[in-house]
């Protein structure tokens, strides 16, 4: 089910033309595991930034991306949310962001 909503939830971004951060956590170490496919093949024109933290405002690349996508609020997804979602929640008002979340 957290697959299917976070397929839904690409496909309608892609379909308003929302801009993606798609980010990963140490699969180029081999430590962390790449997108799942069925997200990888939605997300060919977004390649993934591979952080080597879960707290994805401690990478400086994902924070560039979020702020280059020029917008105040943030629609999240994540597959492992008492982590990957929770810390880009709780950290996120350092940027002054606003958040909806999908999982």
């Amino acid at each position: 089910m957290v697959r299917k909503n976070i397929v839904s939830t690409v496909k309608l971004a892609q379909t308003c033309g929302l801009p993606i951060v798609h980010s990963t956590v140490n699969v180029s170490s081999g430590r962390g595991k790449p997108t799942a496919p069925e997200l990888a093949d939605l997300l060919e024109e977004s390649p993934p930034l591979d952080r080597t933290t879960i707290n994805a405002w401690e990478d400086a690349d994902f924070l560039a991306a979020v702020r280059a996508a020029g917008r105040g609020k943030l629609v999240l997804c994540a597959l492992r949310t008492e982590m990957c979602l929770a810390c880009k929640c709780f950290f996120g008002e350092r940027i002054q962001q606003n958040f909806s979340s999908s999982w």
